[in-house]
């Protein structure tokens, strides 16, 4: 199930916020997703790196799934969930499927199914094709555990969550 979310969550993303970046913070991330994509991991992950330090969500989704899938880097749940919430956090869809996800099953964080569904609620409000119906079907894997009342303070939660800004500027 790890490499659909993956993959989704790269499609939504790489087609949905560019307009939203500055111009050189989008030909440096476009770059450093051209050399993911070809395998030459130390490269892209430099250019995630410094992107991410200057708040740059999508850069900080690719080092979450570069540690979760271990790729150019060893392998780490933890470290991965670590990104995926600095994205998450910033309003990026992706991060948002990916953290809500780590919660159902507790890897790399407490199993949460509150926060698991409040984030793949939150996910899957963005109506991005794909990403939205990954979310859905995750939401309801989840649903299947909870108690009433735990949907309630997720639906809560959910609703009131404001995203905050990057901090990306124009240079």
């Amino acid at each position: 199930m790890r490499r659909p979310i993956f993959i989704f969550a790269v499609f939504c993303f790489c087609f949905s916020p560019f307009h939203l970046m500055s111009v050189p913070a989008r030909a440096d991330f476009n770059g450093a997703i051209m050399a993911y994509d070809h395998g030459k991991f130390d490269p892209a992950r430099t250019e995630f790196l410094n992107l991410a330090h200057r708040g740059h969500a999508g850069a900080e989704f690719m080092l979450g799934a570069m540690y979760f899938y271990g790729k150019g880097v060893r392998r780490d749940d933890t470290i991965a969930a670590i990104w995926f919430h600095k994205a998450a956090i910033k309003g990026n869809p992706s991060g948002q499927l990916a953290f809500g996800s780590l919660h159902i099953r507790g890897l790399g964080v407490r199993q949460n199914l509150v926060k698991a569904y409040g984030w793949l609620t939150i996910a899957a409000n963005h109506a991005i094709p794909g990403l939205q119906q990954q979310a859905v079907a995750l939401r309801y894997e989840a649903t299947r555990l909870m108690q009433p009342g735990e949907i309630t303070d997720a639906q809560r939660w959910a609703s009131s969550f404001e995203a905050r800004t990057a901090g990306l500027t124009r240079e």
